[in-house]
């Protein structure tokens, strides 16, 4: 019986420990990444500032209303005269500006950018597109009640419907009627969250580990000893 309790304690012995290795090593992940992200951020902030100055291009927009569509409406019926198609309701769109020949008018401007690391000036294609409406879609929705009666051990269920929600929506092509270049500025440090975040996290799940091990095992000895006394 003395070989069988022993043998029983050492197992135990050995999963609390395994257990702890488990909780430390999580807990130790998550610390670890939350100071290499806090430590990649000093890293940046130690670098020296720098500014740039970059030319803007930007066309200019205004919001007109470029049509009508009905007015959302409950109708408790559905002959198709019941439905108020009558277009009241406004749909608004912003619009490129166009001059008197039909180009695009563009507001041009300096903007200073500033930041740690070395800045880095990128321009990509955007394209002006026109709104163009093209009518409404419409759509239906059935206001149902459901009600239940038991017949014996039967329980029939029927639908009764009340009315119709009618729900109108905009239909808007667009056009493309010119491109240009947008700028995009940002600053290049050379320093990796995500390298910091994964080195941090992978040393605290070692530490981690190490300490809830050690600490699993002093517990899971002091417990057995305790018994023994018992």
């Amino acid at each position: 019986m003395k070989l069988n309790n022993n043998l029983y304690s050492s197992t135990k012995s050995g999963e609390n420990i395994v257990k702890g290795v488990g909780i430390g090593a999580a807990g130790g992940a998550v610390v670890g990444s939350i100071l290499g992200g806090i430590q990649a951020n000093k890293k940046v902030k130690s670098l020296p500032v720098e500014t740039v100055e970059v030319k803007v291009k930007e066309p200019i927009y205004e919001t007109h209303e470029i049509g009508k569509i009905p007015k959302n409406q409950y109708v408790p019926t559905w002959p198709w005269e019941s439905v108020n198609n009558t277009p009241t309701e406004s749909v608004y769109e912003k619009i490129p500006v166009k001059d008197e020949y039909g180009k695009v008018i563009y507001k041009e401007y300096t903007q200073t950018f500033q930041g740690h690391g070395k800045p880095i000036v990128n321009y990509t294609t955007q394209e002006v597109k026109e709104p163009i409406f093209k009518g409404y879609s419409q759509t239906i929705w059935e206001d149902v009640d459901e009600y239940c009666i038991r017949d014996g051990d039967i329980q029939k269920c029927y639908q009764e419907v009340n009315g119709y929600w009618v729900r109108f929506s905009p239909k808007i092509d667009y056009k493309i009627i010119d491109t240009y270049q947008k700028t995009h500025v940002k600053f290049e440090t050379g320093i990796s969250h995500l390298e910091h975040i994964l080195i941090g996290g992978l040393a605290g799940a070692a530490i981690g580990g190490i300490v809830g091990g050690v600490v699993a095992a002093a517990l899971t000895k002091l417990s057995e000893s305790r018994q023994n006394k018992e």
